[in-house]
């Protein structure tokens, strides 16, 4: 159980936070719950790509704090996207 709350959370933290830089997210914390309920094939598909993709896509039905760390996950999709 604690393996799986260990990857649900690793699913939704950010791409490019490193080590030295972790401090608490509390936008993650929230979004775990959330992604439970509204991505609940996603989430069991441990894939962090699609649970981001789908909480995206339903960012309107999200917490006021998962709301701000989602669109802090598709701003970082975005700039990944054009720097390629």
């Amino acid at each position: 159980m604690m393996y799986k709350a260990l990857t649900i959370a690793a699913l939704l933290s950010p791409l490019t936070i490193g080590v030295a830089q972790a401090e608490p997210d509390p936008g993650k914390k929230a979004c775990v719950a959330e992604a439970r309920r509204l991505c609940p094939m996603e989430m069991k598909s441990m894939s962090r790509k699609k649970v981001e993709a789908c909480m995206i896509q339903k960012i309107d039905q999200t917490s006021p704090t998962c709301h701000a760390a989602m669109l802090r996950i598709k701003a970082e999709r975005e700039a990944a996207a054009t720097r390629r």
